[in-house]
């Protein structure tokens, strides 16, 4: 048993004599004993012998990120919990020295524990909406700002945050199911969460495991969490299901025993969606449809039962499955989280991206209390929300009705919509069904123009999971008639992406997109008279760029659908709030904030 950082190598074998080769890279996220077997071939005629089957304790590397989280609502005077914490370059938890610096009007300093991460009393009285700073002493490069907060004098509903979509050990995951309880709520700061395990995976006594560390885990007011499994069955019976229960018990019917040694109970499974319908239909259950590892087939709809649809994980962005739903007229809460297989819910990586693409996203749902009840009132009314893992604070309503709610009306509502951005908002999208109606454009309004230029491009190959999504996009463009003088990664998910090269004129990268947005910022030091040449397998295009103004310039192409975009950035980048009533052209069944947030 040893200590591995999550960032280095360890030897795998001996060479020739006393020389030590180097053996294969560590998994990049943490495990509390990652299973190895060493192994010893003979010759080339004969079999392997296991010499011995330790296990390694992955640990985090150097810090790399501070993450400053706070609830998205707080009542004026009252004191509530800030959470901090700080990660590696994988997102794991690393350990930081020295002082961490909250700035005004909290201005206190703390100290982080080995663990990585802290939580601490603090108060706002001003009313408003607050984004606190924080920096490290010791490492000056370590500076982040706070999820905004909305300091109010009453507090009539909240908005708590989760990942509903994961598994460990229990399934095809890592680390226990403790563990990963233990990290949505401590390190990742989230409000509740659920176990997914595939079906197929799991056994009697794991899912008894299951139901007894989804009950230990469950506190109201501190952690809530679901009893669930995803019914894992192929696409063509139905696809990826993700089943909730809203006690701390229940009977497991399986799509199939595909890896269940035990076949006593077989006659239990639902081999066809057609046969979960039935099995629940009536019964207070919750489905999630999903893009997964066998992607839902949306032509198999049951209302009462199909009340959330999963828009984003590490698999890929899929908009594309939530506007089929609305195209097929199917009215769902829209929901985001990681299914991942790292055992890091709520703050999941997509490591080296050898089976994920991107980062997990968040949930968030408007409940007036942290009880397991209100949150499953509040997933069944599809009072929720889907984010890409950014904290944003949306609200829409018409008159007393809030998202999700279903109201009959004679004439066209009025809609009321306030957002609150982690970083500044773009554009904000109106949708009726598939049909995007209404644009709010933020950028517009601008009149001063910096001298940076940012190229950002996004693309799925094909509609479904990591594999079918991914687009790689590894090349470089080049500036003719102006010089480079700085250029900023924006928005890649792992250090395996990102700038390769930079130049005068030139810079190479390499990135990875899966429905979700990858760039750059360059600083020139002229825009007048120069022009860029984006050169990559999926698009490559010359364009001016000293006539770029208020709307950022787009080049689209299809079969499959991908877009690059230029645009040039306001010399204001501060975060505001979007206040907004009104009447857009045609009342929306969905909206989505479209707020691009760079990832640092």
């Amino acid at each position: 048993h040893r200590r591995s950082p999550a960032r280095g190598h360890y030897c795998g074998g001996l060479g020739v004599g006393a020389l030590i080769l180097p053996g294969f890279t560590d998994k990049m996220y943490i495990e509390e004993a990652s299973p190895l077997s060493v192994r010893l071939l003979l010759g080339p005629d004969s079999s392997w012998s296991e010499l011995a089957h330790p296990a390694v304790e992955v640990v985090g590397a150097s810090p790399h990120r501070l993450v400053l989280t706070a609830p998205s609502r707080v009542v004026a005077g009252e004191s509530f919990d800030l959470h901090l914490r700080v990660e590696d370059e994988w997102g794991n938890p690393s350990a930081l020295g020295g002082i961490v610096h909250i700035g005004a009007p909290i201005g206190v300093d703390v100290t982080l524990p080995p663990c990585g991460w802290l939580r601490f009393p603090a108060t706002l009285s001003q009313p408003g909406v607050h984004r606190l700073a924080v920096r490290s002493d010791g490492m000056p490069s370590l500076v982040a700002s706070s999820n905004p907060i909305e300091v109010g004098a009453v507090l009539d509903v909240q908005l708590y945050w989760g990942d509903l979509h994961a598994q460990s050990s229990i399934g095809c995951g890592s680390r226990s199911i403790d563990a990963y309880y233990a990290h949505a709520r401590d390190f990742a700061a989230t409000d509740f969460g659920s176990h997914q395990a595939n079906c197929f995976l799991v056994s009697n006594a794991e899912w008894r495991e299951t139901q007894a560390a989804t009950a230990h885990a469950q506190e109201d007011g501190r952690f809530v969490t679901l009893l669930g499994v995803e019914w894992s069955g192929a696409s063509a019976q139905g696809g990826d299901h993700n089943l909730y229960f809203p006690g701390s018990e229940a009977a497991l019917h399986r799509c199939s025993h595909e890896f269940v040694s035990d076949k006593s109970d077989k006659a239990s499974d639902l081999p066809h969606i057609e046969d979960v319908y039935a099995c629940y239909r009536g019964t207070d259950t919750l489905v999630a449809v999903h893009v997964g590892g066998r992607t839902a087939d949306l032509r198999w709809h049951e209302p009462t039962l199909d009340r959330l649809l999963e828009v984003h994980s590490t698999h890929a962005t899929s908009e594309w499955f939530l506007l089929d739903a609305l195209k097929r007229g199917y009215r769902m809460g829209v929901v985001a989280g990681s299914d991942g297989v790292d055992g890091r819910p709520g703050a999941s990586h997509p490591g080296h991206m050898g089976v994920r693409n991107v980062r997990g996203g968040l949930t968030a749902v408007a409940t007036p209390e942290l009880t397991r009840g209100g949150l499953w009132s509040a997933l069944k009314s599809r009072h929720c929300y889907a984010t890409t893992g950014e904290r944003i604070m949306l609200t829409l309503k018409a008159g007393s009705a809030s998202m999700g709610d279903e109201i009959r009306v004679t004439q066209l509502p009025a809609f009321d919509l306030a957002v609150e951005g982690t970083a500044p908002i773009e554009a904000i999208d109106f949708f009726r069904g598939d049909l995007r109606v209404a644009s709010v454009d933020l950028m517009s309004a601008s009149t001063a123009w910096s001298d940076s230029l940012r190229i950002a491009w996004t693309g799925a190959a094909a509609p479904g999971n990591w594999q079918r999504a991914r687009m790689q996009w590894d090349g470089e463009l080049r500036i003719a008639g102006a010089r480079i003088l700085a250029a900023h990664p924006w928005a890649f998910d792992t250090p395996d992406e990102g700038l390769r090269a930079i130049g005068d004129v030139r810079v190479a990268w390499r990135s990875l997109t899966a429905g979700d947005w990858d760039g750059l910022v360059l600083d020139l030091d002229r825009f007048d008279g120069a022009e860029l040449t984006f050169v990559t397998a999926p698009m490559t295009l010359q364009s001016r760029i000293d006539d770029l103004a208020a709307h950022p310039r787009t080049f689209v192409d299809s079969a499959p659908t991908r877009r690059v975009e230029l645009l040039r950035l306001q010399y204001t980048t501060t975060v505001s709030p979007l206040p907004m009533m009104g009447e857009p052209p045609a009342p929306p069944t969905w909206s989505r904030n479209a707020c691009r947030s760079k990832k640092n």
